[in-house]
């Protein structure tokens, strides 16, 4: 029997899709930004199989998905570049200077401090290796 190679791929997006756009509104009616709820229904989706739920462990292992993942992340960090103005930054002068290094320096603490603790056989190069992963993802 054949079967068309997109479809898989498709109902697994119009899944995390569905997914998403509840969890933005759930947010958006407890008064945080619907992103936050976006991502917290992606974080619930891609962890269900640990509560037990291996209904849609399969997404986890599909390239496609994992392309789809990959290019969100990418137009996700430029939407935010494209929503921030030097003017808007300016205006928050200071504070916005703060949140920025704490939001650099934080994570890479963290992740380095966590990675010494739980694996301190890896080495330094491992542990900052783990902090500037998390940077890297705080940045946006």
């Amino acid at each position: 029997m054949h079967a068309d190679p997109l479809a898989t791929p498709l109902i697994a997006l119009a899944c995390i899709l569905l997914a998403a756009k509840v969890g933005g509104d759930l947010a958006t009616r407890v008064g945080q930004a619907a992103v936050l709820g976006e991502l917290m229904a992606g974080v619930l989706l891609g962890n269900l199989d640990l509560l037990g739920v291996g209904a849609v462990e399969w997404m986890g292992h599909d390239s496609v998905i994992d392309i789809f993942a990959r290019l969100g992340v990418i137009l996700l960090l430029f939407e935010v570049g494209l929503e921030s103005t030097v003017a808007q930054m300016m205006r928050t002068g200071v504070t916005a200077l703060l949140v920025a290094v704490l939001g650099v320096v934080t994570p890479f603490a963290l992740g380095w401090g966590v990675g010494a603790l739980l694996v301190p056989e890896a080495g330094v190069y491992a542990h900052v290796f783990l902090g500037a992963t998390l940077t890297a993802t705080s940045v946006g």
